[in-house]
């Protein structure tokens, strides 16, 4: 693995400005980035990117974030809620059809 210590974007400045304890590491065997935080001689992974390093990296740092792990719940619950409500009107909506018929 290789720590990262600046890109073009600065994208690994903008992560670090989330929490200096960060540290962007490319991860040459998994062919990935982890995003990691140091405490003392501890490190934990507290993400794992797949894509390029972009604003969405980014934004996903600061979302799972511990200080905002709660709002996120809060949203992932709201859109399971939306989402489940789509697929029961889906569902409705064929069985309204098949009934016709």
């Amino acid at each position: 693995m290789t720590e990262i210590i600046e890109d073009a974007l600065d994208i690994v400045q903008r992560i670090k400005s989330i929490d200096s304890l960060y540290k962007v590491y490319r991860n040459h065997k998994k062919h990935c980035f982890e995003v990691k935080k140091t405490y003392g001689l501890n490190e934990k992974t507290e993400v794992v990117w797949n894509e390029a390093l972009d604003e969405r990296l980014v934004r996903k740092v600061y979302l799972t974030r511990k200080e905002n792990v709660e709002k996120l719940l809060k949203q992932m619950e709201i859109d399971n809620q939306n989402l489940q409500k789509k697929e029961n009107a889906e569902l409705f909506d064929k069985i309204m059809q098949d009934v016709q018929i």
